[in-house]
């Protein structure tokens, strides 16, 4: 009997103690439910009813009433914070709430200090580190900002082994923001792996710091052939659109080893040529790089469609190599044709002799009619302009020649093939026309008596 009663006994307790854990079980679930859908207080201070010793809904609460609620309960904010740290010592996210709202009503040092405990639970985790360098730039102490921030940055890529590029340029900007374009402080905060090294490079060449941005890229290995590709298309494009066209070409030549095959910029630099891919011998670079045509960058010829006008590299006629430019007008044209051209790096106030080949069949006698090449200042084409007209008629190749004297304040010249619209044509009699061979070479200086 007194067996049957302890069974009995020991039942009731197994079950009680399972609607007791059901319970408990059932109260937490409910209380996440609200913390992740809940809209208002009343669902937040419900949660904490349900579970008052879950800190996720503790600092839910907490967080609400600092940053939604109408109007903020700083005080009751960050006693719920505080508690839900308590509840959970060891975990950096609660720490990170407190510091954070610490900040947000004025009490720096304990704020230092809950940001300090989550980077010490936390060290080999972004978001603390983040939030730790953020605070100190914002309370004026730079100088452990600085030292903060490079281990956020290095730390900003998770498990991927690469920073994420926003949060260093959020780190740049925000430095800068407090202290200026100053390189030793953002050197300070970048690591020096090449990818950290290109951000920052980048950074500084979208703030008119050109020349650090390229010292820095001038350092560069090409050990990341993405972040490094990256960089040196936007400095070609920066240096481009500001005129310094010698530094423009310098990056080039960088861009070459990635996109071009060994030893095509010394056997152009032999002749002496300032044109790049002279002979149309091989395919434009933005065919490996895309990105340089918007908007068009670079020292390649830039072939452009035109809805009404073939261009296109060909084999069967050229004057000399495999290769030559072929345009050809089979339909009565909307606009000129403007859709072939490349930038050129020179010296201001020297003379220079444009040479070309060029084939024609059926060109016009018109003057307005007559495709040309045109040399003009890379950036301001009004300071500097000349024109070559093509043969008219059929004729094979032959040479064309200008001579010319660059103005003071020209750094590069826009070489570019045109064709002026042709409003009727004889479909019998197709215009045609052939290049090859460009040649921009530096005369010698004139003196005295010569």
């Amino acid at each position: 009997m007194i067996l049957r009663t302890l069974r009995i006994l020991v039942f009731a307790a197994i079950v009680l103690l399972g609607i007791r854990i059901g319970n408990s079980i059932l109260r937490q679930a409910e209380a996440a439910l609200l913390v992740q859908y809940g809209v208002n207080e009343a669902s937040r201070r419900r949660a904490v009813e349900l579970a008052p010793d879950n800190p996720t809904a503790v600092a839910a609460l907490g967080k609400f009433l600092l940053y939604r609620a109408e109007p903020p309960s700083p005080e009751e904010s960050i006693t719920s914070l505080d508690r839900a740290a308590a509840l959970s010592p060891r975990d950096y996210r609660f720490w990170l709430e407190l510091g954070r709202a610490y900040e947000n009503t004025g009490r720096t040092e304990s704020a230092e200090r809950a940001l300090r405990r989550a980077v010490d639970l936390a060290p080999r985790y972004f978001e603390p580190r983040w939030a730790l360098a953020n605070f100190q730039l914002r309370a004026g102490r730079t100088d452990q900002a600085l030292t903060d921030f490079r281990p956020a940055i290095e730390l900003s890529g998770g498990t991927t082994g690469r920073i994420d590029q926003r949060v260093a340029q959020n780190a740049f900007a925000a430095v800068s923001g407090a202290s200026g374009i100053n390189l030793e402080a953002l050197n300070r905060i970048a690591p020096a792996d090449s990818v950290s090294q290109a951000a920052l490079a980048g950074f500084l060449a979208r703030n008119d710091a050109l020349d650090q941005a390229l010292t820095l890229w001038r350092a560069l290995p090409v050990d990341d052939p993405p972040s490094y590709r990256a960089l040196t298309i936007q400095l070609l494009r920066e240096l481009q659109n500001r005129g310094r066209f010698t530094d423009a070409r310098q990056v080039w030549n960088g861009l070459e080893t990635l996109l071009r095959p060994t030893g095509q910029a010394e056997r152009e630099d032999r002749r002496g040529n300032l044109m790049y891919n002279s002979g149309f011998e091989t395919a434009p670079v933005d065919k490996a790089a895309p990105e340089l045509l918007d908007p068009p960058a670079g020292f390649d010829w830039i072939l452009l469609r035109h809805p009404e006008t073939i261009c296109r590299r060909e084999t069967p006629v050229r004057n000399s190599g495999a290769y030559a430019l072929h345009l050809q007008f089979p339909a009565t044209m909307r606009s000129d044709f403007n859709g072939a051209w490349q930038w050129a790096a020179l010296a201001p106030g020297r003379r220079y002799r444009l040479t070309y080949f060029v084939k024609t069949r059926y060109v016009s006698r018109a003057p307005i009619e007559i495709p040309y090449v045109e040399i003009s200042d890379a950036t301001k084409p009004d300071l500097f302009l000349l024109r070559s007209l093509a043969p008219h008629g059929a004729n094979d190749w032959s040479e064309q020649s200008i001579v010319f004297s660059v103005p003071d304040g020209t750094t590069g010249l826009r070489i570019r093939i045109c064709a002026p619209q042709l409003k009727t044509i004889d479909r019998t009699r197709i215009t045609e026309l052939w290049y090859d061979d460009f040649s921009l070479q530096p005369l010698p200086d004139e003196t005295p008596g010569s």
